[in-house]
């Protein structure tokens, strides 16, 4: 992933509650250009402005632990452990750990 295709993502995702590519320049890209300097992955930076462009169109962020296994580079395996050994400190702590991780089932086409 790189800084275009983070905007191109953006602007196909969110173009529909009204971001405009103006909008981006003057308030994504700086935030994309300071993640980049501070030694985050354009994929980390991605799936934090997903979470915030959700947010603020009401909208539940969804993302895939393999989506997150990339932002945070690690294997999916390692991100699977992660996951599980977070979703049980959540149960010690008298937490819901659905609240924040759902497993879903995935369906696949191929074409």
């Amino acid at each position: 992933m790189d800084k275009q295709t983070i905007i191109q993502n953006i602007l196909v995702n969110y173009g529909k509650y009204g971001i405009t590519r103006e909008m981006i320049k003057e308030n994504i890209e700086p935030l994309i250009d300071d993640g980049i300097k501070d030694g985050l992955t354009y994929d980390l930076i991605y799936l934090y402005l997903r979470s915030m462009m959700d947010k603020l169109t009401g909208q539940e962020f969804y993302c895939t632990s393999e989506e997150m296994a990339r932002a945070f580079g690690v294997s999916r395996d390692e991100m699977q452990r992660i996951i599980e050994e977070s979703r049980e400190e959540l149960i010690e702590a008298g937490e819901n750990p659905d609240d924040y991780f759902r497993e879903v089932q995935a369906t696949r086409f191929i074409m």
